[in-house]
């Protein structure tokens, strides 16, 4: 029963740090700054891919230092959340192992977790 208490706990921080990292990530900028010099001047732009586009925007020279550094953070946040998702993958399978929760349980309290609810409450209630 420790171990279940244990395991359940581990998802629970799992999924509110994957939604917590989504979260910061929907708020960065995405893309890279490019960099274009024209007659001298040296201007710079945000681009990034829309589908087969590539969408560019320009950024006036007191943003670009600003916008680099949420760029950057914004891939660290990914690389992040990267990782977090190999850790639950391998929580799931542990705990559908188990016997504890269904894979779709656990898609579930990751869903409620998206929507704000409080996944801790619901992950007790499931297992119930």
């Amino acid at each position: 029963m420790k171990k279940d208490s244990r395991l359940l706990e581990a998802l629970v921080d799992l999924i509110n740090e994957y939604v917590d990292i989504e979260n910061t990530i929907s708020t960065l900028p995405c893309g890279y700054v490019s960099t274009k010099t024209i007659s001298s001047k040296t201007y710079y732009y945000r681009q990034w891919r829309e589908g087969s586009k590539i969408a560019s925007v320009y950024i006036p020279n007191a943003l670009v230092n600003g916008i680099k550094r949420k760029i950057a953070f914004r891939k660290e946040n990914e690389a992040l959340l990267k990782e977090v998702k190999k850790d639950l993958s391998r929580l799931t399978r542990k705990i559908v192992k188990t016997g504890l929760m269904t894979e779709e349980d656990i898609n579930g309290l990751l869903q409620a977790g998206k929507d704000g609810k409080d996944v801790g409450a619901l992950a007790i209630d499931i297992v119930k």
